[in-house]
């Protein structure tokens, strides 16, 4: 890169930096004050300065050692809400004698929240567990969201309307008199503003206009009616360094009183703020990476993260982390590099030093518009999609019903009892739906025997017998996990069909999953099956050795058996098709040598036809595993299997290994395909038993063209036939397939 693109990028970056730091400074106060604004109106510069060291902190912190080029790092609405909410029932239960020791000790306490949030962030990173984070369910995530929102925006009614003290909306409808006209006037216009800004204005940052405007509003109304109080400013704001003092400043408090309480409430507050904190940073990762085209390090970014909620905590500032809203001003301005995030940091602290009693003159008022502004924008849209389809979602309204339902759950209990219990309610609802859903089934398709057929050509008397008998046999394919929630309805759908089939088989190519349940089902229904004289075959299993292994280890093989796994679906078909063909008293084929008079291929043939053609067949033998046909030979020989079995094969070169395409059984022909066209061996022949063929050569059939031209007619007709045969199988099979 030459000088001149370094320069422009630092130029962008600078921009990036302006642009987020001014967007931060109004709402980083406003996040102080929401969280420590009870320790009392004197506290309130003190609260703001914490929402500002936040920003320098954690910031800095996380933008050396984050894993998101753009991203920027600030105190947020769900994590100071969530620290509020530890917060104030501090303010109102802890009895500490001496005022000043008491909020030492309620910072010092939310501080350990903090870091134990920031150590739990580190973990999640050194462990690799960044994506984990980002399967808490969607309706949880939503339903939080909108819940924040609405506490932010009944939080700022007190601020909007002039009161110095907590304001309900019962309040103001039932006491109006809290309300001072001009200062909801004001607060108002800075909403309004904001809006229009967004909209119309660019350049600038909507919530800087908003407060120019607003706080211009404010000292306007001051002069002009001589009002001697149009609501609270932030107070006597003077920044000061940040001191790493508040853990030891508690220790020396901290043996006065009765820990017993308060620490499950430190670690459950610690762990909440942690997993929103990862989440919400990880969803502004992703953000980040969408507008800049780049690619985030999850578990970097946690780390980066979880360090700088460390340090916040150790000098007693607000949890922070990444924000959406903060990196798309970033980047709009310019910023393209992490060097916009330490520059946002250390603008934020040249502001806060040169204009201090500047910040100290702005109203609650205005910062109570830009926060609600900010709650109005947290409201999810998805949400809103979701009531807009309700109507005209036809078969899908039982699902979104659902997913609304696990929404609202979460947003009346943040809004009504807890941000921490919502989030674990919720993540409770959802998953029990989520078990409901997948415990359903897990069938994805069932066929007969009848309807598809293995791979094994058979006699056309054969083909007719599981025509009529293959019904007995059942196929289910699965799919997903075998769970408890899904293998109890499994074996309720098997010990259903029971008396109308013979052979059940499980095809588990597309079963990703089993537990210690599922395991112990698929037990108990081999045992259902085996004491009702049926057979439970299961396919694919054995080919996954971490599935495998884990029934061996839960003993699971031993109840099921070992000779009830295959390799493939296939070959558990064409096992159960032989049990019913050796069962079977009309047998053609099974067992022994085949006589050339019950072949297919000499139907409607007398036997002096058959003397004629047998003069023209010589014979050949093979042993298990010998190559009968070679693929790309240009033999044409036409084989007629009558002992043994054999498979055709291709070769994959991708892989080096081959695949079984089909194998013949005694009593059919193969071969016929190079006999009639001449072209190459498309496969590989190769016998998988001891087999006998009887032989036709193109020249002996020649011969018996000039010979016996009518008896050449009739096996040429009969190959085709045969062809034919197959190919209506096949086509079922297809058939069958697409209508499942």
């Amino acid at each position: 890169m030459d000088l001149k693109a370094h320069l422009a990028d630092i130029k962008g970056d600078f921009s990036g930096a302006v642009s987020a730091a001014i967007i931060s400074i109004p709402l980083s106060i406003g996040y102080g004050i929401i969280v420590y604004g009870p320790l009392g109106p004197e506290f309130v510069p003190f609260a703001a300065l914490l929402g500002i060291f936040a920003c320098l902190i954690g910031g800095i912190c996380a933008s050396l050692l984050g894993g998101t080029q753009i991203q920027i790092t600030a105190p947020k609405a769900p994590l100071s809400l969530i620290l509020a909410a530890f917060v104030l029932p501090l303010t109102m239960n802890l009895h500490v004698p001496d005022p000043a020791s008491r909020n030492i000790l309620i910072v010092g306490l939310a501080s350990l929240c903090v870091l134990t949030g920031g150590i739990i962030q580190l973990l999640f990173g050194v462990l690799r567990l960044g994506n984990l984070i980002k399967y808490v369910p969607y309706p949880v995530v939503s339903g939080f969201m909108n819940g924040i929102a609405v506490i932010l925006i009944l939080e700022q009614l007190g601020p909007l309307v002039g009161a110095r003290s907590h304001v309900s909306v019962f309040d103001i409808f039932y006491t109006p008199t809290v309300v001072q006209p001009l200062t909801l006037m004001v607060g108002l216009t800075t909403i309004g503003v904001i809006f229009c800004a967004r909209r119309f204005i660019k350049v600038i940052p909507a919530s800087l206009v908003g407060l120019v405007v607003g706080t211009a509003l404010f000292y306007a109304l001051k002069k002009i009616t001589g009002a001697a109080d149009l609501g609270p400013v932030i107070g006597n704001f003077s920044f000061h360094w940040p001191l790493p003092d508040i853990l030891p400043k508690i220790s020396k408090i901290l043996w006065n009183i009765n820990l017993a309480d308060l620490f499950p409430r430190i670690l459950l507050t610690g762990f909440v703020l942690g997993s929103i904190g990862a989440l919400e940073s990880l969803l502004s990762s992703l953000a980040a990476d969408n507008i800049a085209g780049t690619r985030h390090n999850s578990n970097r970014e946690l780390i980066g993260q979880g360090a700088g909620n460390m340090l916040n905590a150790v000098f007693s500032a607000l949890p922070s982390a990444g924000s959406e809203l903060h990196n798309l001003a970033n980047y709009r301005a310019g910023g393209r590099t992490r060097l916009s995030s330490l520059l946002c940091g250390l603008l934020i602290l040249v502001i806060v030093i040169t204009l201090g009693p500047v910040i100290g003159k702005i109203p609650l008022t205005v910062i109570g518009g830009i926060i609600i502004s900010v709650g109005i924008g947290l409201f999810d849209r998805w949400t809103l999609d979701l009531f807009r389809n309700l109507a005209r979602a036809g078969k899908q309204r039982k699902r979104i019903i659902a997913n609304l339902a696990v929404t609202m759950v979460v947003v009346i209990i943040t809004v009504c009892v807890n941000l921490i219990v919502a989030v674990f309610i919720g993540i409770a609802i959802a998953s029990g739906l989520f078990v409901a859903r997948m415990g359903k089934s897990i069938v994805k398709r069932t066929y007969s025997g009848d309807q598809i057929r293995s791979k094994k050509v058979r006699s056309l008397k054969n083909n007719q017998l599981l025509e009529e008998r293959g019904k007995g046999i059942i196929v289910y394919e699965l799919r997903g996990p075998l769970f408890f929630g899904s293998a109890d309805n499994l074996a309720r759908e098997i010990e259903s069909v029971l008396d109308d089939y013979t052979y059940c088989i499980l095809d588990m190519k597309r079963v990703d999953e089993i537990d210690s349940t599922g395991a112990k089902i698929l037990g108990q229904i081999s045992k259902k099956v085996s004491a009702s004289g049926k057979y439970l075959l299961i396919s694919y299993l054995s080919t996954n050795r971490t599935l495998s292994d884990f029934l061996r280890a839960m003993g699971a093989y031993k109840a099921l058996g070992e000779d009830s796994f295959f390799a493939d679906t296939d070959t558990a078909l064409e096992w159960a098709e032989d049990n019913v063909l050796t069962q079977s008293i009309d047998l053609a084929g099974a067992s022994g040598k085949v006589q050339l008079a019950q072949m297919d291929i000499f139907r409607d043939f007398t036997a002096h036809e058959i003397d004629m053609l047998a003069q023209k067949l010589t014979t050949a033998a093979f042993g298990k595993g010998d190559t009968i046909v070679k693929e790309g030979d240009t033999d044409r020989r036409l084989f007629l299997l009558v002992k043994g079995l054999v498979a055709v094969r291709i070769h994959l070169p991708q892989s080096d290994r081959s695949k079984r395409l089909i194998t013949y059984s005694a009593g059919v022909t193969f071969g016929e395909l190079a006999f009639l066209d001449g072209s190459p061996r498309s496969a590989e022949v190769r016998a998988e038993e001891d087999s006998e063929t009887y032989v036709l050569s193109p020249e002996d059939f020649s011969l018996l063209q000039k010979k016996s031209p009518a008896i050449a007619v009739k096996l040429i007709r009969n190959i085709a036939l045969e062809i034919s045969e197959r190919l209506r199988i096949r086509t079922n099979e297809v058939r069958a397939l697409e209508e499942g």
